[in-house]
This record gives C-alpha cells, sequence and structure tokens, in this order.
C-alpha cells in the first residue's frame, strides 16, 4: 500500500514534515522548527528520527552544538540503534560509539531505551517533555526487522520494500507479537 516504502516521504505520509535521511539534514530542519516555535511562543514541540548510520555525518553534530547553544528543549531527537545500515555493521562502516557519551558531551539530555518497548517509549517521551534549558536525545536500541524471520537482523532490508507475498508473511509471523 501507499504507506509501505523505503524512506518514509511527506508526500505520502501524514505527520512527516520533512524528507531528510541518509545526508543527516534532518536535526539542522528540526533546529530551525523548534527555533520557530520559540520565537512565536508556541507550545509545540518538534521531534527529529534518524537512525544510528545517519549519524555518522558532520552536518549531525554540527547540528546538535546548535541544538544545545540555543537550549531547544522544546527538541527532542530519537536515534534509532539498530546497529545496521545500508552497507552493514554500523560500527564496521564508521564507529559512532558510544553514542549516548557524545550527546552528553555535546549538552544534551540523553536517555538510552529499549526502542520495542512501549512503556519506556512513552517515559522517554513524557521525560525529555519535562527537560528543560537543553534538548533531549533518546537512543532508542533496537532489533532491524524484529519479529519477521526473513528481515530480522538483515541490512539489506535498510531500505527496501515489501512485496505482496513478503508483506503477507511477515503479517502473519508479527501478528503473535504482542
Amino acid at each position: 500500500g501507499a504507506m509501505l516504502q523505503g524512506v518514509p516521504d511527506m508526500n505520502r505520509t501524514p505527520g512527516i514534515d520533512m524528507s531528510t535521511g541518509s545526508l543527516g539534514q534532518g536535526l539542522s530542519a528540526g533546529n530551525g522548527m523548534a527555533l520557530g516555535a520559540r520565537l512565536d511562543h508556541a507550545d509545540w514541540r518538534t521531534y527529529v528520527i534518524c537512525g544510528d548510520g545517519e549519524i555518522e555525518e558532520g552536518i549531525i553534530w554540527e547540528a546538535a552544538m546548535t541544538s544545545a547553544h540555543f537550549k531547544l528543549d522544546n527538541l527532542t531527537l530519537i536515534i534509532d540503534h539498530n546497529k545496521l545500515q545500508l552497507s552493514g555493521a554500523s560500527e564496521e562502516v564508521m564507529n559512532i560509539m558510544p553514542i549516548a557519551d557524545k550527546f552528553r558531551d555535546f549538552h544534551w539530555h540523553t536517555i538510552t531505551i529499549n526502542g520495542h518497548n512501549f512503556d519506556e517509549i512513552r517515559a522517554a517521551l513524557k521525560e525529555s517533555e519535562e527537560t528543560k534549558g537543553m534538548p533531549t536525545a533518546i537512543i532508542a536500541e533496537t532489533i532491524k526487522g524484529k519479529g519477521v524471520d526473513f528481515m530480522e537482523n538483515k541490512a539489506a532490508w535498510h531500505n527496501k520494500t515489501l512485496d505482496a507475498a513478503e508483506t503477507k508473511k511477515a503479517l502473519e509471523e508479527l501478528e503473535g507479537e504482542s
């Protein structure tokens, strides 16, 4: 269906204001949105989602410095730390560990969670909303393709979409997940 896609597309998925991805521009755009909210005295928050491979980009770290400099406490960055990217294991392509320590050093409030646990996700989002004076990075430890045997921990599924037969098989496997 229209919702199945490789990179999330703002033209096909409600709630996405900007399609970014591997070039790392999302956090810079998020900074602009968070600063705009501050200038407008608006109470909305900006959420940026990126992958662990994406934070290998230098623009992410320039943006992270900017977020902290302007104390963007209305900005939350969620990092999908599944340890795989298009060309293989993130640590082998460009080791970005330890992620939490790096963001702390950049003056971010940092939370590490199990990215498959909805209680931990909700608690981290609440904590980020309550954190004042600095942006928040949530490092969501995840497993790429979790719950689907032919996808789990396979880098090849980084930006592929499922065909009809694969979709049927994946949904059958996921029906047992809670």
